[in-house]
């Protein structure tokens, strides 16, 4: 069977990117049955990094786009969510077909439900499959913006939202085999959009290799240190951060020895003036897991996004002990077995220092973490998934 695997960008097993590394292991778990062949955009420096180290794999193939191409799209496309716009683009329709027929492709893996809109493409090809996976429920991240917005901005959202929840069911509806990355997005696909019969895939991060089978030395965490990762250029993530920084202050009146490091690419001006003598914004790191391992905790405060959180799971995995809000554990841990679960910054802030103040505590919900991701989250749950889809040659 001939594939073709498409995406909003570039698939890599080596990139912190939860939904990056995700599409690199079904890329390599299908190649074990079938050709697979890849289509994808080039949308930010990392990405031309990867499109650089592929050029000379004639599987693979993508199209530049930048803010000024995303932008033209999403003026002249009003019809479309802005969101699912940013990705419309006739030079990737074109080598769509091109590579159909190139390679007679029989069967599109589509990622994310911005690539649902390419679903066109089966009037022209009747027999092709489209299988498309919701990484997360575009509807659902939207609904949470719309409850916080204010003013034009709340106008704003809800437009927006009404035309996501109209292309995200037609997408849903009309994929041949639709994937989601936990059980809370396809029981929220059944309740919103009327699909029941979604397969979940784990949201592969490398965590039976690269983690779980590492010796992690509890000797290294440092007391009273708290680490909070994400990509700060999205608004949730600089929310969350923002809220840290505030409840910090609380912690520090009891917990004076407390330093808190913010890591991820992009921080925002805004943020960057938080930096003081406790609160270290990172900027871009090689390698989160040195922060991770150092931790005491690992603290997130969202109260937006949607989707399962690979900084949550890598965090359990590496054993540091997480607190976050429902949003951060939705998809993992909603009912708080080894997640500590809390809301307001008043109760992160309680719940920070009882961790601090209970080594024992620590010590048993590092080993519990890491107990939890090997018996939830392993890929070979995906790979039977995968087998069962696309069968073997």
């Amino acid at each position: 069977m001939n594939i073709l695997h498409i995406s909003p960008y570039f698939p890599a097993l080596d990139t912190n990117h939860a939904g990056g590394v995700c599409m690199g292991k079904e890329i390599e778990t299908l190649r074990k049955w079938h050709q697979v062949y890849v289509l994808t955009f080039s949308a930010s420096e990392f990405d031309e990094k990867l499109r650089a180290r592929y050029q000379d794999d004639d599987r693979y193939d993508s199209v530049r786009i930048n803010r000024w191409t995303r932008l033209f799209h999403v003026v002249t496309e009003p019809w479309m969510p802005n969101y699912f716009a940013a990705r419309s683009s006739l030079r990737f329709a074109w080598k769509l077909i091109k590579t159909i027929k190139k390679y007679n492709i029989q069967v599109i893996h589509g990622e994310y439900a911005s690539m649902g809109q390419y679903l066109w493409i089966k009037k022209l090809y009747p027999s092709l499959k489209f299988n498309l996976v919701e990484h997360d429920m575009t509807a659902q991240s939207y609904q949470r913006k719309l409850k916080d917005s204010r003013g034009f901005r709340h106008v704003y959202v809800a437009w927006q939202l009404r035309r996501i929840l109209k292309k995200e069911r037609i997408y849903c509806r009309k994929a041949d085999c639709l994937f989601t990355l936990n059980r809370k997005d396809k029981r929220l696909i059944r309740e919103q959009y009327g699909r029941g019969d979604c397969q979940v895939l784990n949201l592969f991060l490398g965590l039976e290799d690269e983690i779980l089978e590492k010796n992690i030395d509890s000797q290294k965490r440092q007391y009273a240190n708290i680490c909070f990762l994400g990509q700060m250029g999205r608004p949730e993530n600089h929310r969350a951060a923002m809220r840290l920084v505030a409840i910090a202050k609380q912690v520090k009146k009891q917990i004076p020895e407390l330093q808190v490091y913010i890591v991820g690419n992009r921080p925002s001006e805004e943020l960057k003036k938080q930096g003081n003598d406790y609160i270290h914004i990172t900027g871009f790191v090689d390698d989160v897991d040195e922060y991770l391992e150092r931790a005491w905790l690992a603290v997130f405060p969202l109260d937006q996004g949607a989707g399962i959180k690979m900084k949550v799971l890598r965090s359990l995995a590496m054993g540091t002990p997480v607190i976050t809000t429902m949003v951060g554990a939705e998809g993992i841990d909603e009912d708080g077995e080894v997640i500590s679960l809390a809301e307001t910054d008043g109760e992160f802030a309680e719940g920070i220092i009882m961790h601090f103040r209970d080594a024992e505590m620590m010590e048993e919900k590092a080993g519990k973490s890491r107990e939890y991701i090997r018996d939830h989250f392993s890929w070979e749950i995906s790979e039977r998934v995968l087998e069962e889809v696309y069968g073997k040659d």
